[in-house]
Parts: structure tokens; sequence; C-alpha cells
């Protein structure tokens, strides 16, 4: 089934409406953020590393330094979008970024005409159209924009994969979850998931589903191979997607890991850095690779994991709860002074960002039990896919940034919620409300958690700097 040949045009007017008027709200931000300058230490690497590839030098920091460090795709996109322009331009990558967010848009409205109906399917793309901190991320030289938008259209390809039968969209199914991996590592492991799927859904004979399976496995071998092969031969030791892996989980899972904030980046220097035991080890550690490193480091912090079981399950609890934490990137970015929008601005977003992401996930969790898609595999793919990533940022270190990219599959299951008739159905008893009611008591206290113990200080001077 092809949505969008089964009806009139016409049908689709609402969607254009809101894709228009999202689009007028980005270009005022864009207009107000054309002078904004790369704050954060992600953005300072991704366009050091994409002004090496834009001037011929491959893929380094400097043209005898190549690296494995971030993943290739996003610092090649805006290689691109400047060979495009013809300059670089923050404004060209962050215009592209706008159009991206659009586009994703449209996708989540395709995946849930599959699944739901054209009412679930405009409130999705218009909560996920004016979600206000995804919406931010656009001007931000971050991985968010891109990523989200090949996680979005690897969900659309694998539903229709496995809700036509046919085996054209394995392969392509399988290239972009590589590329997405290619932007961000968390999925590199993700077809050990994808494919069990495809093996127990696919609608065909045996023989259909392992060679859909297969094909899926090549095209994500075809993105991502090429890459770690020159990776491993970089950094002398096997590589697939970066070098970072390895410390991101070091710096969740050691000694000195600062419960509630273990991305904090002391942990990489001073006495109690991740790396100053290495430093003691191995005197010859300046001749190591980056791999090399981080291969030690993933070595240490599974050593300290098995050692310390309590301490790995307690840190995981506090790290899945920042991990879902109210969003606060970008209103931490205004009251530390990186960002300088109009004080009214500034007092608007701080109110709509944790009130939006909020309602979304609140709605969310009751979609999920009351409002299941109509095909189990894409449902289950949902479930598996916010589950999996949200496993690893626990067990690394769980900076609540990094849940963004599942916004579009919340606000599916919000926008079916919402429109659909589970409030009806909630009042047929305590045992179909039982379980959204735990999932959203379990948000309520986070949350709780957050605004009145952890974050209680940063909340206050928050406050005190807007209304004081």
């Amino acid at each position: 089934m092809r949505p969008l040949d089964n009806c009139a045009w016409r049908r689709h007017v609402p969607l254009l409406l809101i894709l228009a008027a999202g689009l007028v709200l980005r270009l005022v931000l864009l207009q107000g953020t054309a002078e904004t300058p790369l704050k954060i230490d992600d953005e300072q690497q991704y366009y050091q590393l994409a002004q090496s590839l834009y001037h011929g030098d491959g893929f380094a920091w400097t043209p005898d330094q190549p690296t494995s460090l971030r993943p290739p795709l996003y610092p090649a996109f805006i290689a691109m979008v400047w060979v495009l322009n013809g300059r670089e331009s923050l404004v060209a990558v962050r215009a592209v970024q706008v159009l991206l967010s659009l586009a994703t848009v449209v996708l989540l409205y395709l995946l849930a005409l599959r699944l739901y109906d054209r009412r679930a399917a405009l409130v999705g793309a218009g909560l996920l159209c004016f979600y206000p901190e995804l919406m931010g991320f656009n001007f931000l030289l971050l991985t968010e924009t891109l990523f989200t938008f090949w996680l979005l259209l690897f969900a659309l390809l694998f539903v229709t994969l496995v809700q036509t039968g046919r085996l054209g969209p394995a392969l392509l199914t399988g290239m972009v979850l590589g590329l997405a991996t290619l932007t961000r590592s968390v999925l590199w492991l993700f077809p050990l998931v994808a494919i069990p799927l495809v093996l127990w859904f696919l609608p065909r004979t045996l023989g259909r589903r392992v060679a859909a399976a297969t094909l899926l496995l090549i095209g994500y071998g075809l993105a991502v191979g090429p890459w770690a092969v020159r990776n491993t031969l970089l950094q002398q030791t096997v590589t697939v997607v970066d070098s970072m892996g390895g410390i991101t989980l070091r710096m969740g899972n050691y000694e000195y890991t600062p419960e509630g904030r273990a991305w904090d980046p002391r942990t990489l220097h001073g006495e109690h850095s991740i790396f100053q035991e290495l430093r003691e080890e191995h005197s010859d550690v300046a001749l190591w690779t980056e791999g090399q490193k981080d291969k030690w480091a993933q070595r240490k912090a599974v050593q300290y994991m098995l050692a310390h079981p309590g301490t790995t399950l307690r840190r995981a609890a506090i790290k899945f709860a920042d991990f879902w934490g109210l969003e606060r990137t970008l209103i931490a970015g205004w009251q530390q002074g990186l960002y300088h929008p109009p004080v009214w601005l500034a007092i608007l977003g701080t109110l709509l960002i944790p009130t939006a992401y909020a309602g979304v996930v609140l709605m969310a969790s009751v979609g999920v039990f009351r409002a299941v898609p109509s095909i189990c595999a894409a449902h289950a793919l949902f479930v598996l896919l916010i589950a999996y990533i949200s496993a690893v940022h626990s067990v690394a270190f769980g900076h609540p940034r990094y849940h963004l990219p599942l916004l579009p599959l919340l606000c599916l299951y919000a926008g079916a919620a919402l429109t659909s008739a589970v409030w009806v159905r909630l009042h047929d008893g305590i045992r179909p409300a039982l379980a959204p009611a735990l999932m959203c008591l379990l948000w309520i206290g986070i949350w709780s958690r957050e605004v009145f113990v952890t974050e209680s200080e940063r909340i206050r001077g928050l406050l005190s700097a807007m209304f004081g």
C-alpha cells in the first residue's frame, strides 16, 4: 500500500500547512542564529574534520594526522554542503538541516499513514514539526538532525519491507541502517536486533525471509564495511565506526565516575582522568593509536563493571534517569551565556522545552501500551529501538541529549494515543490502565528527582537569572 497514491493530494493539504508553518518558524530562527558561533566541543571537532575533508586532506585533524575518533558521515555531510554552496558557511549547513528536519516530519507522516490513520499521522507530524528542542538543534553543528532523519527513514523502509514481503527494500534498509551507524555509532550492533525481526515477521517462506535478512546485512556491510577496513588498518586494531566507544564506556564506569554527570569532561583530565592508569601502566602510550587506547579503555571499563556489579547497576539506573531526564541542553546554553537569544525567547523556550518533552513522553507511554500499530513488526522495531538505545547509553554515560533522535517515535505513539479511542477503553477498568500508569509514574519520579534533588541548584540559578 502506498498512502500518497490512495487519495487525492488535497487530503495532504493539512500536512503542507504544517510544513509551511514549520518552515517559516525555522527561517526566522535561522536568521536569528546567522552569527551564532560554535560553542560546544563536539561542534568544533565536527567543524575541524569537515574543513579537512573540504580542503582535500581526508578525515584528519591535520593533513598528517588521520583520525577515527568520530563517525565520518556528519563531517562529510557538512563538507558536502560546503562543496554545493561553494564556500564554508555555517548558515548553509543550518539551512540544509532545516530542510532535513522537515523531511523527517514527512517521513513520520508516511510512517503513521501505514500504521494508523490520517488524524494520527497529522497529529504526530505536528508534534514533531514544532517540537522545540529538536527545532533548536537544527542550528547546532551536531549529529541529531541527520541521525534522526536516517533513523526514521530506516524505520519506514523496515516497515515497508515486512509489510510487503518484497526483497527489493531489504538491501536499501540495510544501507540506511549503515548510514545511520556512520552518523552515530550507537547503532553498529543493531543488525543483531533487526535481522531476527526480519526472520520472524516477514510474511513469506523461510527461504525468502533468509534472503531478505541476508540482503539487509549485505546493505549494512556495503555502507559500513569500507570505513571499518580503513579504521582497522589505521588504528592497528579492529575499529568498526569510531575510536570513542571504549572511552565513553570508561567515562561512565571507573572509580571516579561522577554519579549524575557521567559525561563530565573532568573525567578526561587531571589526576582522576580515565587515562591516568594507562599512563602509569604503559610508558610507551605516546606511540599507541587512538584505537589501541580506546580498546584499553574498553577492557578497563568491562573489568571494573564485572568487579563491581552493584555499583554498575546503581550507576546504570542513574544514567537511565539522566538519559530520560528533562531536556536542558539549550536552556543550559542560555544559562551559561553560550547563546544570547532575546529575553522573551529564552523565557518562552525555558517554559516550552520541558513542557513539550514531558507531554510527549507521557502521551507516548499511553500509546505504546494502548495504541499499538496495526503492524506488529513495526511495534516490535520501535520498542526495541527505544530500549536498545536507552540501554547502550545507560551503560555508557546517559546524557539527555542522546534521547532526542527517539522523539519522532514518541511523537508517533503520542499522536496515536491522542486520536484513538484509548481514553474510552481506559475506563474499562484498572488492568488496561496499569502499565501506562506505572510508566508515567516512573517518568514523573525521574523528573521530580531531577528538579528537587540533582539539578535543583542549577534550576534555582536559571530561575534567578531569568526572573530575578
